[in-house]
């Protein structure tokens, strides 16, 4: 509060001890009025003195400036009494300065002539006991006053910061006629309107000319580029940075840190992300409702038209070994996905064939290991290049770990060619999420197609940006029981519906208690569950706690609620203990481990394990937050090769340590 106390100090020299209009007297009048002269006389001398306090109170010479203070304070009761507490505050002598402001704050009925002194005096008893009915009293007073000064409505203005009521800030803010650039940016930061926190950014940066603050405005700014992952002004301000960097100290003062954010999104944004989808979400949609395939007769015809069926013993037991998986698959396709993934893993074979491949894929899909669902799609569609199914499945989890496929292009010819297994399936993928422009004659749909939930759910994907969740959709009303369509479905929103009982309702319905559906199966349905609690504020009314159940997904679930309510050993323990039996290498299990580690405060471990993820997966996302690390150490030169995509981790954050500070002392 620096800029606060000098007002203190310097707006006295033109109010309080601003000097008499000189008199000039005739002989006769002095004689008369001399008890009156005299007077005025010592009332100049104690402004005069007034003013030297203030000057030592500038210079740091407390004991001076206290001194002569407590002599001023026989004509200047309410000024000087403000200035000894602040004196006090500021040598760490709480108690005294306590004694001083109190003395201010009972003197409620002197607040009309001295406003801005009595609110002052509030704000230092907060700061000395954070005691936060100063800061109501200091709102109040400014609700009751028809006018307030400049510096009355910055006090105001910092009341509502302290009380995280910022928009109310920013509208006490809007009223000045000298308000700050960068307070205001800070604030828009802090409500995540980065369009108006850039507007001001820009105006801060022009206008000043010290070179701290301009420091600090870049380093604001690259915060800023970082939240809205806009790469192209992040190493222009990265270049900026990069050329005082001799003389740029600004990471130390207000160092840029990785942590676990519980509420990295707003409540409106969790909820637009479940029910306005992303890519990312579509497909993994797809994965969820892809169908496992079991040896068909399909794919028995196109393996004899290779010649691999007909006329050897070979082929009869590849036959056998058809029938043999098909019994085990058979077993597992209940289990726990990442049972299953295990088990199926297990079975593998030299001569495994595509759909084995492929089943295998779509489990790891479903434990969100998505570069292992692309290398085992991948084979998939190498062995049996005419699965159309396969071809999309293999460019579609391409896009999850933004991957380049080196033989896209051979991929897309073969895509569109009639002949071939799964076309429907196949098109329609291709066309949703690799290139909706692509013109694709589509292949007539039969009867068995239509009837499987795959085609509800593509058929949803495709009118759901355009129409929204709509409670008409096949999807919806055939498969009310599946654990996603049921969370849909509670998502949907009647026209004449208001807010609140649009919110009620969710809230009503939402399963807090009976909730092991959404807790242990798929990935996509446990996170769709979590984001729509977060989206109504439930999360930690949520039950995970569930006897009887110990199932691996469960249990990363119960590591999940764990890292929100402050235990992230256990957390840890969890998930490296599933790491140990399952060999689980998923990016979902390694970035919460991250996430937990910030939260115990083993930063060091954390960097270590985003290491990890990147030589295990090559994880753009780790890559990201490598660059962030680089950036705080301003290691600048080569930083750009670890911003290549997007950052869109839904549990790791970072943020500017003592940003609040610094917006509290403006």
């Amino acid at each position: 509060m620096k800029a606060l106390v000098l007002f203190v100090y310097f707006s006295l020299l033109s109010t309080i001890y601003a000097v008499e209009n000189s008199v000039i007297e005739s002989q006769p009048e002095i004689l008369f009025k001399y008890n009156k002269l005299k007077m005025n006389q010592e009332k100049l001398a104690l402004q005069v003195e007034f003013n030297k306090a203030v000057m030592h109170l500038s210079k740091n010479e407390y004991e001076k400036a206290i001194s002569i203070f407590e002599n001023t304070a026989k004509i200047l009761k309410i000024p000087s009494f403000l200035n000894i507490g602040i004196a006090y505050y500021k040598m760490g002598s709480n108690k005294n300065a306590k004694i001083y402001l109190d003395r201010i704050y009972k003197l409620r009925v002197g607040i009309k002539g001295n406003i801005y002194s009595y609110m002052s005096a509030c704000y230092y008893l907060y700061k000395i006991t954070d005691n936060y009915d100063y800061i109501d009293r200091i709102i109040n007073i400014a609700k009751k006053s028809k006018k307030l000064s400049e510096h009355a409505k910055r006090l105001v203005a910092d009341a509502y910061i302290l009380l995280k009521e910022y928009k109310k800030a920013l509208k006490v803010l809007d009223s000045m006629t000298f308000a700050l650039d960068i307070k205001k940016a800070i604030l828009y930061l802090k409500l995540k309107d980065y369009k108006k926190a850039t507007l001001y950014l820009e105006k801060a940066k022009d206008k000043t000319v010290n070179q701290d603050v301009y420091n600090k405005i870049l380093w604001l700014m690259v915060y800023k580029d970082l939240k809205t992952n806009n790469l192209d002004l992040l190493f222009e301000h990265i270049d900026l940075i990069n050329e005082r960097r001799s003389t740029f100290k600004t990471n130390l003062q207000m160092p840029l840190k990785m942590y676990f954010n519980p509420r990295k999104y707003t409540s409106k944004e969790y909820l637009e992300q479940i029910t306005k989808f992303d890519i990312n979400r579509k497909i993994d949609f797809i994965f969820y409702f892809a169908p496992f395939i079991f040896s068909e007769n399909k794919e028995i015809f196109y393996d004899a038209s290779k010649g691999f069926i007909f006329g050897s013993k070979q082929n009869i037991t590849s036959l056998e070994k058809m029938v043999d998986y098909n019994a085990k698959f058979l077993t597992v396709i209940k289990d726990d996905p990442i049972i299953r993934e295990f088990k199926l893993k297990e079975i593998l074979e030299v001569d495994t064939k595509s759909y084995v491949y492929y089943n295998l894929a779509l489990t790891y899909a479903q434990i969100y290991d998505f570069a292992n669902a692309h290398k085992y799609f991948k084979k998939a569609y190498k062995l049996n290049p005419g699965n159309k199914l396969f071809s999309a499945m293999t460019l579609i989890s391409a896009i999850r770990i933004n991957k380049t496929v080196n033989d896209k292009d051979y991929i897309e010819k073969n895509l569109a060619k009639r002949d071939g297994l799964y076309k429907y399936f196949g098109f329609e993928l291709y066309k949703m999420i690799i290139n909706p422009d692509m013109k694709l004659k589509m292949p007539k749909v039969s009867d068995k197609y239509k009837r499987t939930i795959f085609y509800k759910a593509l058929n949803f994907l495709n009118n759901v940006d355009e129409k929204g969740i709509q409670r008409k959709d096949p999807l919806l009303i055939e498969h009310p029981k599946d654990p996603l369509v049921y969370l849909m479905n509670l998502t949907i929103r009647d026209k004449k519906q208001s807010d609140y009982q649009y919110f009620s309702y969710i809230q009503d319905n939402i399963p807090l208690k009976y909730n092991y559906n959404f807790l242990s199966g798929p990935l996509v349905v446990t996170n769709y569950y979590v984001d729509l609690l977060k989206a109504m504020g439930l999360f930690k009314n949520a039950d995970f706690t569930l006897t009887n159940h110990s199932s691996p997904s469960y249990l990363r679930s119960v590591a999940l609620r764990n890292l929100h309510f402050n235990k992230p050993e256990s957390t840890i323990k969890i998930l490296e203990d599933l790491q140990e039996k399952y060999k689980l290498e998923d990016k979902y299990t390694l970035y919460m481990i991250v996430a937990a580690m910030l939260e115990a405060g083993r930063y060091n471990d954390a960097s270590v394990q985003i290491s990890l993820i990147k030589a295990i997966l090559n994880d753009d996302g780790a890559d990201f937050l490598t660059g962030v690390q680089l950036i705080q150490d301003l290691k600048l030169k080569s930083v750009r090769q670890y911003f290549k995509a997007p950052y869109k981790d839904s549990l790791i954050d970072f943020k500017i340590v003592g940003m609040d500070k610094y917006l509290e002392s403006l």
